[in-house]
C-alpha cells in the first residue's frame, strides 16, 4: 500500500492554501489588475488598428488557432472590431488539411490587408514574410516562446518577449486579446461598452482556463471577473445569445471547475473530429440569434459525447495493442484507424495508466504511406530531448517536456521505434515515488469550514493549487440498507454514504471491495460543493483510500460491522 505523508506544516485550511500558492492572500482575494499599456507591444499594436483599419479603410484578416484559446481569442477580436466599425474575415486553420496557425497556404491570396494573427504567428517566420511580401500590414498577439529568429511583423505582442517589460507575462491568446480590447475602448463610456465586456470577459475567461495558464495576477483576475459576470443572472442575461448558449450546457454555478471539465471539452471536441470543425464552433459563439445559438451548442453537445465515446473505444483497442508491452520504458503504440483529433487525449490515457511516457500512432487518412503520432510525458521525464532522436526518421516532429507531436513514413516507423527504445534504455524515466502527499489532515465534521474557506479564496489551477486533504476517520453510515453505491456502466465508481457528507471515488470500486469494504476509511482528496437536480450537496472526492488506521472495528467487513 501506497504511504502518505504530509506535505508542509499547514495547521489550518488557509495556511495550506497560501503554501500551495504563489500569492498572498490580498493578491488571491483582490488580484491587482494590470494596465493594458503595461503590457509591451499593447499600445502599438492599437495605434496599427486605428490607422489602417478605422482610419486607413484596410480590410481586417484574423487568423486564429483551433483549440478553446484560439478560437475564443479570435471571438474577442471579432466583436471588438465590429464594435469599432469593421467587420473582420476570420481564418481558422483546419486542423489535419493545414495543421497548427499560420501557414502559407492558409493566407494564400491576401493582400494589401491587416492581419493579425491571434495565439500563433511567434514561431512562423517565413509565412509572415509571405504576408508582408504581399503587402499587408501583420500584427501578431501570441504567448508561445519566442523561437530564435523572430518573424518580421510590423507589431509583436508577445510578453516572452521580454518579460521584464510587462506588468503580467502569463497571458494566453484570449487574455492578450482582451488587454488589446481595454486598451483601444479605455477612453469609452463604462455604461456605453459595458454589454460588449461582459462578452470579452467571460471569452477571456474561457481561453485562460481551457489552456490551462497560471492563475495568479491578472490571469486571476481576469477569471474571477468573467466567473461573476456567468453568475450573476441580470449580468449574465446581457451576454450574446451564441455565448449563453454553451454557457448552459454546463450545470450552475460555473466555478473554474466547470470550465476545466465541462466547458472547454465541448469548446474543443468539434475541432478534434472534424477538419474545419473549429469554425463552427466560432460561429456559435458570434451567434446572434437564439434559435441558431441553442441548436449550434446541442450540435457541440452530441459531438463531445461522440468523442467521448471514440476515446474509451480507441483507448481499449490501444491498450490491447500494448499488451506485453507494458513494462517498456517508453511505450510505442501503432493503432490503425484513430481520428487524428483524439490520438493525443489516447496517448496521454495511455501513459496515465500505465505510468510511462506513451507514443500512439496512426494512419493519416488523407496522405496514405504516413503515420502521425502523438507522444505524452508522465510525471517528471522530459520528452524534448528525444525530438533529436526521432528528427533523422520523422517527415516532421516538434513538442516540449510534455507533449511531442510526430509524422513518419511506414517504412521508417520501425526503424524509428527502434531508436526511441534504445534512446530510453539509457535515458530510464526516473524510479517514480509512489508516495501520496497531502496537505491537512480533516475529519469529516472539518469539511463544511474547510469547504468555506476554500470557496473563499478560489478559483484554483496553476500557480494556486488546491491543498489535498486527508479525511481521517471517514465512518460509513446507512442510508436505507446500503452504507455504499456502485456507480457507472462498469459500477467502477463508488459513492460512500457519510454524516456530513458523501464521498465520491472515480474508478475507485475495485480498491473498496479488495481492502473488504471496511466501515471506517481514511481517504484523499479534495472538499467540493456538488450541484444536482437544482440543489447543493457538500462532498469529499478522493483519489485514495485505505482502512482508518486509528480505528481496530474499521477492520471488519461493512455487513460485520453494521
Amino acid at each position: 500500500m501506497q504511504a502518505w505523508r504530509k506535505r508542509g506544516e499547514a495547521q489550518s485550511v488557509l495556511e495550506a492554501i497560501l503554501a500551495r500558492s504563489e500569492e498572498t492572500e490580498e493578491d488571491l482575494l483582490s488580484p491587482f489588475p494590470v494596465a493594458p499599456e503595461e503590457v509591451e507591444g499593447i499600445p502599438a499594436a492599437a495605434d496599427l488598428i486605428v490607422r489602417c483599419a478605422l482610419q486607413g479603410g484596410m480590410p481586417v484578416v484574423i487568423v486564429g488557432d483551433y483549440d478553446a484559446d484560439g478560437v475564443t481569442a479570435t471571438a474577442i477580436l471579432v466583436k471588438l472590431l465590429r464594435h469599432l466599425g469593421v467587420e473582420p474575415e476570420t481564418i481558422i486553420p483546419r486542423r489535419f488539411t493545414h495543421g497548427y496557425g499560420i501557414t502559407t497556404p492558409l493566407i494564400q491570396g491576401i493582400s494589401h490587408s491587416l492581419l493579425i494573427t491571434v495565439d500563433n504567428g511567434i514561431a512562423a517566420p517565413e509565412p509572415i514574410r509571405v504576408a508582408k511580401a504581399a503587402g499587408n500590414v501583420v500584427l501578431i498577439l501570441d504567448h508561445h516562446l519566442p523561437q530564435a529568429e523572430l518573424p518580421p511583423a510590423d507589431v509583436i505582442v508577445d510578453p516572452h518577449l521580454h518579460p521584464e517589460r510587462n506588468g503580467y507575462e502569463h497571458y494566453c491568446g484570449a487574455g492578450l486579446a482582451y488587454k488589446l480590447a481595454e486598451y483601444l475602448c479605455g477612453e469609452e463610456d463604462p455604461e456605453e461598452k459595458k454589454k460588449l465586456f461582459f462578452d470579452l470577459l467571460v471569452l477571456a475567461c474561457l481561453g485562460t482556463l481551457a489552456d490551462v495558464m497560471p492563475l495568479t495576477g491578472d490571469n486571476r483576475r481576469l477569471v474571477m471577473s468573467g466567473l461573476q459576470v456567468i453568475n450573476r443572472e441580470s449580468w449574465y442575461r446581457q451576454l450574446s445569445p451564441g455565448l449563453r448558449a454553451v454557457l448552459d450546457l454546463a450545470s450552475r454555478p460555473y466555478t473554474e471547475d466547470t470550465i476545466k471539465f465541462q466547458t472547454a471539452p465541448i469548446l474543443n471536441a468539434t475541432g478534434r473530429l472534424f477538419d474545419a470543425g473549429s469554425s463552427s464552433v466560432l460561429k456559435a459563439l458570434l451567434e446572434t440569434g437564439e434559435a441558431a445559438a441553442v441548436a449550434y451548442a446541442a450540435k457541440m453537445k452530441a459531438i463531445n459525447q461522440r468523442r467521448k465515446d471514440l476515446v474509451a473505444q480507441w483507448l481499449a483497442a490501444v491498450e490491447e495493442a500494448a499488451a506485453g508491452r507494458e513494462e517498456d520504458p517508453i511505450l510505442l503504440v501503432r493503432c490503425q484507424g484513430i481520428p487524428e483529433g483524439i490520438v493525443g487525449i489516447v496517448a496521454g490515457k495511455l501513459s496515465e495508466t500505465y505510468r510511462r511516457p506513451a507514443f500512439v500512432f496512426s494512419d493519416i487518412a488523407s496522405a496514405p504511406g504516413l503515420l502521425r503520432g502523438s507522444g505524452r510525458t508522465y510525471g517528471d521525464f522530459d520528452l524534448s530531448p528525444l525530438l533529436p532522436i526521432v528528427t533523422p526518421f520523422a517527415e516532421s516532429s516538434g513538442g516540449h517536456a510534455g507533449a511531442a507531436g510526430i509524422t513518419v513514413s511506414e517504412g521508417q516507423y520501425g526503424p524509428m521505434g527502434q531508436a526511441i527504445l534504445q534512446w530510453a534504455q539509457s535515458h530510464q524515466p526516473p524510479e517514480e515515488d509512489d508516495t501520496l502527499y497531502y496537505d491537512l489532515d480533516v475529519t469529516e465534521a472539518d469539511l463544511p469550514e474547510a469547504l468555506s474557506v476554500l470557496q473563499a479564496h478560489a478559483p484554483y489551477g496553476p500557480g494556486v493549487e488546491k491543498p489535498v486533504l486527508a479525511l481521517r476517520g471517514f465512518r460509513l453510515q446507512p442510508r436505507g440498507e446500503q452504507c455504499y453505491r456502485l456507480m457507472g456502466k462498469g459500477s467502477e465508481h463508488l459513492r460512500l454514504f457519510g454524516h456530513t457528507a458523501d464521498a465520491v471515488g472515480f474508478g475507485l470500486t475495485a480498491d473498496y471491495l479488495d481492502l473488504g469494504c471496511p466501515s471506517a476509511v481514511d481517504l484523499l482528496g479534495v472538499v467540493e460543493a456538488n450541484q444536482f437536480r437544482g440543489k447543493t450537496f457538500l462532498q469529499f472526492q478522493f483519489h485514495a483510500i485505505r482502512p482508518c488506521a486509528q480505528d481496530p472495528a474499521a477492520a471488519r467487513p461493512l455487513v460485520q460491522a453494521l
